[in-house]
């Protein structure tokens, strides 16, 4: 579905570091999954930053978006101006935009969903709106 977007995804090295790296290290099926979507895409060098948090909300800033599943960074991002998104969310924005089929937009939730990404209610309220 990524390739459909009409922008590519900001990947950070640090993030890609961070969460495929490490997690593929410390064998986190997510950090599988993340890589064989997210392996071809261009990683760009993080901003100057401390840490991998900071780095990503100057990203945020500097696109006006972010796209993670992590509620903390979210709702900073989002306090700090940025938009932010969940992956299940950008999954209904394509679903809606008609970029992806509903069975795509399905099977997406329900990868995130086994892999841990959303809870079972989050899954059933996206699942809900891709049918509705």
């Amino acid at each position: 579905m990524l390739s459909r977007l009409p922008e590519r995804p900001r990947i950070l090295d640090v993030v890609w570091d961070e969460v495929v790296t490490a997690g593929r290290a410390g064998q986190h099926p997510d950090a599988f999954a993340l890589q064989a979507v997210l392996g071809n895409e261009t990683r760009q060098a993080s901003p100057g930053a401390p840490t991998v948090d900071q780095a990503v909300l100057q990203a945020a800033l500097a696109d006006g978006v972010l796209l993670a599943n992590d509620l903390t960074l979210g709702r900073r991002a989002r306090n700090l101006g940025a938009r932010w998104l969940r992956t299940a969310d950008l999954v209904l924005l394509l679903r809606h935009a008609g970029w992806c089929t509903r069975d795509e937009a399905r099977v997406g939730i329900e990868s995130l969903w086994s892999a841990g990404r959303i809870t079972e209610s989050l899954r059933d309220e996206y699942m809900e709106a891709i049918d509705g």
